[in-house]
């Protein structure tokens, strides 16, 4: 006699029946699996805050801190850009700061420490003094074209600003020699004016002498002339009469 076939299946075996049917129709395991573009997006999420996190500490450090402190404190008594010029600077400068990393932050801060270093120095000091003099007796066109040509102090590296410099400070050497030269050519003049004056005095004088009689002049000697003209001729005396027909009045000027 057969054995009947039972109808029920045990449930392990059912459970195995549905995994092998469930990777041949390729629905994959039930399990949930961490894709590689999941894992790239979880690292870059990272290193952001990492970064964020890095810059952070850049911008709230004491060397930053100082560096802005002091570009404050030169921008304030400089004598070349405008209050509208250094504001543009310094919105400018914020711009630039906020789409920096913190690498190029520490990279533009390596480079303003140098910077700051040759604005402060006793070089730089009595440059920046004598161009304010220099700047205020200019004209308001001619002092605006000349300032109107002058870069962005963060624009220029270390070097360039120590070539500006030098420039400002062969300015300076020749515009104290051309006051120089003109002091010595006033002086010049001067004294030939008051020659001048002198020889024009005395003249004035002579002539007075002249006129009151105190010296004789005669247009055929040179001064000194100490006798009077034509010393041989007298003057007479005015003679007053009455002749037989009418009274008259004699005089001689001159005789000879």
């Amino acid at each position: 006699m057969a054995r009947p076939c039972s109808s029920f299946v045990s449930v392990p075996v059912l459970g195995a029946l549905l995994s092998l049917l469930a990777l041949v129709a390729g629905a994959g395991p039930a399990t949930e699996i961490t894709t590689p573009t999941a894992a790239a997006a979880e690292s870059e999420a990272e290193d952001e805050a990492d970064e964020a996190r890095r810059k952070a500490e850049v911008l709230a450090g004491s060397r930053w801190r100082r560096a802005m402190h002091e570009l404050d404190a030169w921008l304030a008594t400089q004598p070349v850009y405008s209050p509208d010029r250094v504001q543009r600077i310094k919105s400018d400068l914020a711009d630039r700061v906020a789409g920096m990393t913190s690498y190029e932050l520490e990279y533009m801060l390596e480079g303003l420490d140098d910077k700051i270093h040759i604005l402060e120095s006793p070089e730089a000091t009595d440059a920046r003094e004598w161009l304010g003099r220099y700047l205020a007796v200019m004209s308001d066109d001619r002092r605006a074209a000349i300032l109107a040509e002058v870069p962005d102090v963060l624009e220029m590296s270390a070097a360039e600003l120590t070539a500006k410099l030098a420039e400002i400070e062969a300015k300076r050497a020749q515009v104290e020699r051309s006051a120089r030269e003109s002091r010595r050519s006033r002086r010049g003049f001067s004294a030939f004016i008051g020659d001048a004056h002198r020889a024009e005095a005395a003249d004035r004088a002579r002539l007075g002498r002249i006129r009151r009689g105190d010296a004789a002049f005669s247009p055929y000697r040179g001064p000194p002339v100490d006798d009077p003209p034509f010393p041989d001729s007298f003057d007479t005396p005015t003679v007053v009469g009455v002749g037989p027909w009418t009274s008259f009045i004699d005089h001689s000027f001159a005789a000879f």
